[in-house]
């Protein structure tokens, strides 16, 4: 079932939330896909998407909660350190997946449970114990 942004996960910054709504929108995305296992070039378009705007997004978010001397930055920060690290180990996961010409539907099953409960669960989560905080210090700056 694929996350749906609901606007309770608002942070009230327009640019953070466009953000967060494409990194909801890639792990549907690779949630999807991984239930076609065969479909192993677009199985690596959608790791590669989902890692790079998240890291893209930590990078953006982390630059404005320093900007306007975010009280929790360095909680935030260390957020986002785990995702990456986790979200690196799926990428792996899925490389060696689709690299593996023997690779079965029950191994992207399996990837596709760690997708789901690491960036269903983990990002939503972080989104709305860490990022909630960041509402009003920083409004629509870019």
């Amino acid at each position: 079932m694929p996350i749906k942004w609901d606007p309770r996960l608002s942070v009230g910054n327009i640019y953070i939330d466009i953000e967060h709504k494409l990194i909801i929108s890639l792990i549907n995305a690779l949630e999807a896909v991984l239930r076609h296992p065969d479909e192993k070039d677009s199985l690596r378009f959608f790791i590669d998407q989902l890692y790079e705007s998240a890291e893209d997004h930590f990078d953006h978010e982390e630059k404005l909660q320093l900007r306007f001397m975010f009280p929790f930055y360095e909680e935030n920060k260390n957020g986002h350190q785990r995702l990456m690290a986790e979200l690196d180990v799926i990428k792996k996961s899925i490389y060696r997946f689709v690299e593996n010409a023997n690779a079965t539907a029950e191994e992207a099953k399996e990837i596709s449970v760690k997708v789901n409960g690491l960036m269903r669960n983990w990002f939503v989560d972080h989104i709305v114990k860490s990022d909630m905080k960041m509402k009003g210090f920083m409004d629509n700056a870019a």
